[in-house]
């Protein structure tokens, strides 16, 4: 902005509800936009934002005479922005405020919002037509209104939620004009930032689920070696009472010791009569290998070394051997 001006930009808009909401999300979104630093280099002056805008609700202070602090602010402005209605053209005050302005610049300074309706019933009169100089026939120069096309960016839709959407792309109209830039590539750096920051977001995003999915890993398998920690005792400790009562002859009293700390539900039996037919959960198997080398000798019992997921060709003979030793309780008088 150059020095000369206190304001970037004048919102002019008549005082009603639509008109209202459009000025004021306007002066929010204009004072808060930043331009990409891809552009920021071809700004001679080296402007990156909109610094300041008037909007009379905002800026204007008490007066008795308004038509005074009104009257400055439109000489302090390098642009004046016009919210377009049917309504703006009943208000005699947005009329003055436009012409004021016309009168101290000149009409290329000023930039439409079409809010509603067609352009035709929103645009005022004076901002269609500019007065050129030209020569006549007779050689003399005269000045002739002719028809001119307005800067205008529409933010047309049926609700509120839409009408932001379109502010957005308002702006960076609005700003290539105040900056002189050309606005498709304001635009097309504009979709390139908010590309990057989506990227960034989701980088961020993720890793925070990363994070978070690594400490529930290492939770997990933290709990996990605890569990197998604990099973292992409790296994051993059954190991030695499953060896004390065999010592003392007590055969199905020792196998029903073992039966609580073989794998599955509940400690169920995971085999059936001598065939060795069996099912495993391999979170207990390690401790089914340490009690079947503990739990005494019944018959031969094979040599097997611990590890954590014994082949099906060590778990048969363990399930025949504790077969054989329910049996060899059948009919000795001793019970559990």
């Amino acid at each position: 902005m150059p020095e000369k001006y206190r304001y970037d930009a004048f919102i002019s808009y008549r005082h009603c509800e639509l008109d209202s909401f459009v000025s004021e999300n306007l002066h929010k979104k204009l004072e808060s936009y930043t331009l990409p630093k891809s552009v920021q280099k071809k700004i001679k002056a080296g402007r990156t934002k909109i610094e300041r805008v008037f909007r009379d609700e905002a800026e204007l202070p008490l007066s008795n005479n308004l038509s005074d602090p009104i009257t400055e602010a439109l000489a302090n402005s390098e642009f004046l922005i016009v919210i377009c209605t049917p309504n703006l053209l009943q208000s005699q005050w947005c009329k003055k405020e436009i012409e004021t302005f016309v009168e101290m610049h000149d009409t290329r300074h000023v930039l439409l919002v079409l809010a509603e309706g067609e352009p035709d019933d929103s645009f005022p009169e004076i901002l269609m037509h500019e007065n050129v100089q030209m020569v006549d026939e007779h050689g003399k120069e005269v000045t002739v209104s002719v028809p001119r096309e307005p800067l205008a960016a529409d933010c047309r839709a049926d609700n509120d939620k839409d009408r932001l959407k379109l502010l957005d792309n308002v702006v960076l109209k609005l700003c290539a004009a105040m900056f002189n830039l050309n606005y498709d590539d304001l635009r097309q750096r504009h979709r390139e930032r908010q590309i990057r920051r989506r990227l960034i977001a989701l980088t961020g995003t993720l890793a925070v689920v990363t994070v978070f999915a690594l400490t529930c890993l290492f939770f997990a398998l933290r709990i996990h070696s605890q569990n197998k920690v604990i099973s292992d005792k409790y296994a051993g400790a059954m190991a030695t009472a499953s060896e004390d009562l065999l010592s003392q002859g007590l055969r199905k009293d020792a196998l029903y010791a073992v039966r609580t700390v073989l794998p599955g539900a509940g400690g169920e039996v995971l085999f059936t009569g001598a065939t060795g037919d069996w099912t495993v959960s391999p979170d207990g198997l390690s401790s089914s290998v340490i009690l079947f080398n503990r739990c005494g000798d019944t018959g031969k019992k094979p040599e097997v070394k611990e590890t954590p997921f014994p082949p099906k060709a060590v778990l048969e003979p363990f399930a025949t051997w504790m077969a054989m030793a329910a049996g060899a309780d059948e009919g000795d008088g001793r019970t559990r």
